[in-house]
């Protein structure tokens, strides 16, 4: 006598929210990735090639802001690369495949990674800009002292960004390894990811 073939898991309302959160945020910024990309390659690239032959960079520029300018193209084609990968890992999700999950969970290691390395870029950029910065000899004489309290609450908030969204990247890690989800995930899967789950 045969056995009946098991339950499947049921399936999680966080991992339907989740998926379709990030399909949307993701399938937004693949948009607009392409749209900068195809505009930087056509339009930015080319003007900036002439103006730097014509004018290159100041030798005094801060190095951040020169490699800023050295590696502006890259940073755009990273963001589009990026968001088709998160695009295809958060449909992975809604499907219930194995394989999105432990690549969902490898992304927001990154992106905390990259939260905190861009923390320490932002100082970094921020405190260059500062010292290159030459005020008016009309300034008041407050003005600097305003202008450093300025950059500090930038970095301050950038600093209070980053660790918000490190924790929740973290928390999310902490739900996709938890046993139910990796449970729901090595269940058969069926078109049924796409519809709304059981909470």
């Amino acid at each position: 006598m045969s056995l009946p073939p098991p339950m499947p898991a049921a399936r999680s309302s966080f991992i339907n929210v989740l998926g379709w959160i990030f399909v949307c945020l993701a399938g937004f910024a693949t948009l607009i990735g392409v749209l900068q990309n195809v505009m930087l390659q056509l339009l930015f690239v080319p003007t900036l090639q002439q103006q730097l032959s014509a004018q290159p960079l100041p030798s005094n520029m801060p190095a951040s802001m020169g490699w800023m300018f050295a590696h502006v193209i890259w940073f755009f084609r990273g963001f589009l690369l990026l968001s088709i990968i998160t695009l295809t890992a958060a449909i992975g999700l809604l499907l219930r495949r194995d394989w999105a999950r432990r690549l969902f969970i490898g992304l927001m290691a990154f992106a905390i990674v990259y939260q905190l390395a861009g923390l320490g870029l932002q100082w970094w950029f921020m405190g260059s800009m500062q010292q290159a910065m030459s005020w008016p000899a009309s300034a008041p004489t407050q003005f600097d002292a305003s202008m450093g309290g300025v950059m500090l609450a930038i970095q301050v908030l950038g600093a209070v960004m980053s660790i918000g969204f490190s924790v929740l990247f973290g928390w999310i890690i902490k739900r996709l390894h938890s046993a139910p989800i990796r449970r729901e995930f090595r269940s058969d899967p069926s078109p049924a990811g796409l519809s709304g789950g059981a909470p």
